[in-house]
């Protein structure tokens, strides 16, 4: 048993270290094609569950934060996600999580580019692991199970396999790809909360935005402000992301 968790360690630790520093060249290409995962209509249908994934994920860390239970999270076909906590009806915690899931997707974007620019590609694809794999033991139905394993999958063939530029280059991949996200994700909330009139008051009340803005008696802002401030993280996060990058 302690042999098989010293050559674990050993494996995560060599996997932490590798260094890749990707041709400018291939950077360019590797954005140009992310940003059709984003840009069409019916990939982003697809891709947008691993954007999801992260969302939840940063709803569930902002709960463990300010000491809420978190009992799982769930992800619907239609690339919506839920995360259940338990805690204080409200307060600063429960507008904390609430706050937490849009800005989530820009904020891995730039902390995995700045881990890779800054040489440490290993490092940014092993915390990126790290938080599909709790992500994956936090999933409380077969869609976020399915969802979760194959991203789990996808990347963690990458990171196994421990080649510096194939690692270097997913790191940009996953960089390029969050940023837009976020991004776009913030965009998506918009639209619903612009097209308001035409929605179901349920749809529209149940948003981050709305939900946070009944989260605090003590910070009654509207959901407007609430929708600025998630466009405000996300657009500053890509920007960062791309200066890293092509700066």
């Amino acid at each position: 048993m302690t042999h098989t968790v010293q050559a674990a360690f050993e494996a995560v630790t060599q996997r932490w270290g590798v260094q890749a520093a990707p041709e400018p060249k291939a950077v360019a290409l590797i954005t140009g094609a992310v940003v059709l995962l984003t840009a069409v209509p019916g990939i982003w249908r697809v891709t947008r569950q691993a954007a999801t994934i992260v969302h939840e994920m940063g709803h569930v860390f902002a709960s463990l934060l300010s000491g809420r239970r978190v009992s799982g999270i769930r992800l619907r076909t239609d690339t919506s996600g839920v995360t259940v906590s338990r805690g204080r009806p409200q307060g600063p915690g429960l507008l904390l999580t609430f706050l937490a899931g849009y800005p989530a997707p820009g904020l891995l974007a730039l902390g995995l580019t700045w881990l890779g620019a800054s040489g440490h590609a290993g490092a940014a694809l092993t915390v990126y692991q790290v938080i599909l794999l709790l992500a994956l033991l936090l999933s409380r139905n077969l869609v976020g199970i399915v969802s979760c394993l194959a991203a789990v999958l996808l990347t963690g063939v990458i990171w196994w396999q421990n080649d510096p530029q194939l690692v270097g280059y997913t790191v940009v991949a996953l960089g390029v790809f969050y940023a837009l996200a976020g991004v776009r994700g913030t965009l998506d909330v918009w639209r619903v909360h612009l097209t308001a009139r035409r929605r179901p008051r349920a749809q529209v009340a149940g948003t981050d935005a709305s939900r946070a803005a009944r989260a605090w008696g003590f910070l009654p802002l509207p959901a407007p402000v609430w929708l600025l401030l998630f466009l405000l993280i996300s657009l500053a996060s890509a920007t960062a992301v791309f200066w890293l990058l092509f700066a």
